[in-house]
Formats: structure tokens, sequence, C-alpha cells
């Protein structure tokens, strides 16, 4: 009998328009009647998500920047973390100048950047002007990035480029050059994380914590980053729109992100989505 729900954000519970349909959360809510846990885990950090967890007034726990923290959005308890030690951000800050890739941190409590004109920072920005103030996500300018890691939490670096294959690339030499891990978490995104962190070690974690059986975990999810917590738990299901090598990794297929994809799929497995 399944105990827990775990599924992605961007391109899996939410559509192409960044929102939670009507459908997935009726769906999620009622998962609350039989005692079923939420959980959304993301490669955002968790305080990227509180437009999300207002919606959805069941979920409480968020595994955040793939993996590096668990985080009692309500409470704001940290049930788990793995950060970045601050001489490795600074290593690979100096690949991703050589590389020319734009890079940001997702610290503790906020997103940092040096750079006024990074792109997917800016893009942060404009995201906050759409938003009511209580579901601002909060972001800092600083003047040295390298200053800032050596006195605060750094959970994931944030790379950005417009070629998933250079993304790649680059991912190689930062896992060969520092004790990092670094895996695409998007098209145009890197993720570089501590060795270790992922969705799926923090599913790990979260259930022993909460006495919860893998096996009796669903998990829901599209990209590259989704695919050890697919292959991981009881039921992984890959969305429609999912990369094909995520949905040879899966063990269903659900309707696409846009199609209400994960609360149709869990009125399928419970029968009480949307009803």
């Amino acid at each position: 009998m399944y105990r827990m729900v775990v599924t992605d954000l961007d391109g899996t519970l939410l559509n192409s328009q960044k929102q939670v349909s009507d459908a997935n959360a009726k769906a999620i809510y009622k998962l609350k009647d039989q005692n079923i846990t939420f959980v959304m885990a993301t490669g955002r950090s968790d305080v990227m998500t509180k437009a999300y967890t207002k919606q959805l007034k069941n979920a409480d726990i968020v595994i955040g920047c793939d993996g590096a923290v668990i985080r009692n959005i309500r409470t704001g308890e940290i049930l788990y973390e793995n950060h970045l030690s601050s001489e490795t951000c600074h290593k690979t800050f100096e690949i991703c100048k050589k590389y020319g890739l734009q890079y940001y941190v997702f610290a503790k409590d906020e997103l940092v950047s040096d750079d006024p004109q990074n792109e997917r920072f800016l893009i942060h920005q404009k995201f906050n002007q759409t938003v009511e103030e209580d579901e601002e996500i909060p972001m800092r300018i600083v003047d040295d990035l390298n200053e800032y890691v050596k006195e605060h939490i750094i959970y994931k670096i944030v790379v950005s480029h417009n070629d998933k294959n250079y993304l790649d690339k680059v991912a190689e030499v930062v896992k060969k050059e520092t004790d990092a891990d670094a895996i695409r978490s998007g098209k145009k995104v890197l993720a570089v994380k501590a060795m270790g962190v992922s969705k799926a070690e923090a599913i790990k974690k979260l259930a022993q914590k909460l006495g919860i059986l893998i096996k009796d975990i669903i998990a829901f999810g599209d990209e590259v980053n989704d695919i050890e917590m697919l292959t991981l738990v009881g039921l992984g299901i890959a969305m429609e729109n999912a990369d094909d090598v995520v949905k040879e990794a899966a063990d269903q297929i659900a309707g696409s992100n846009d199609q209400d994809g994960v609360g149709k799929e869990l009125e399928k497995i419970f029968g009480n989505a949307g009803k």
C-alpha cells in the first residue's frame, strides 16, 4: 500500500505556465484523506516553492536543490542537508568563468549572484514582480560571490548555457576537477552539488525518518535528475513530455504536464482524485 507520493515540479507537476492546475491540486489534496504524505522534490531551492505550498495545503515537506536539503516548509525545520564547501564553490566558479558560463547560487535561505545581468537570475526577479509579497523568492546581489560563500551555507550552484551538450561537457570537467557532482537539471541548466546529493538519496533519508518503506513510495518526474528516484521507489512514473531516457527508466508513463498527468495518474491509482 502506497504511503508517500513524491513529485518533481517543473515539467512534471507544473504546467507550461509554471502553475499547479486545479485538477492536480484536487488530486493531491485528497491524498490527505488516505494519510498519504505528499512531498515536492525539486531542483529549485525550497524558498522558491512558496506559491505552490500556499496552494497545496498538505505540501509540508520539500526536497530542494536536487536533494541537498529537506525542509518542513511550514515550520522551517531542516530535516536533512548536505552542502558544498566554500573551496568547492571557488573552484567551480573558476571553471564556469573559463568556459564562459553564467552561474549563481542557491544558499540556505536565498538566491545569490554577483552578476546583475545573469539571465536566469533576472527571470526569478521578473517572477517576483508577478506574485504576492509572501510568495516572492528571497534574492540578493552581492559584490563578490567568492566572499559570500565563505560565510554562508550553499546547497547548489546553478550554471546555465543554451547548449545542453556544452553543459554536459562542463559537467564532466567539474566532476573531474572538484569533489562536487554535476548533472543537467534542465535543457539549459547544470546543477553543481555536493557528492552523494540526489533526490533519491533524500527520499531514502526522509523515508527512514518517517518510517515509510521505499516500496510504498510513488514518484513522478521528467528530467535526467529524476531518473535515480524513479528507479528507487516502488512505482516510478515518467511524464509523457519527459526525455526518452527518463521514460525508459520509469515503470509507467503518465500524461504530459500540460494534461494534468500527475492528477489523472493519482486518480487511476487511488480512485479518488478530482471527485
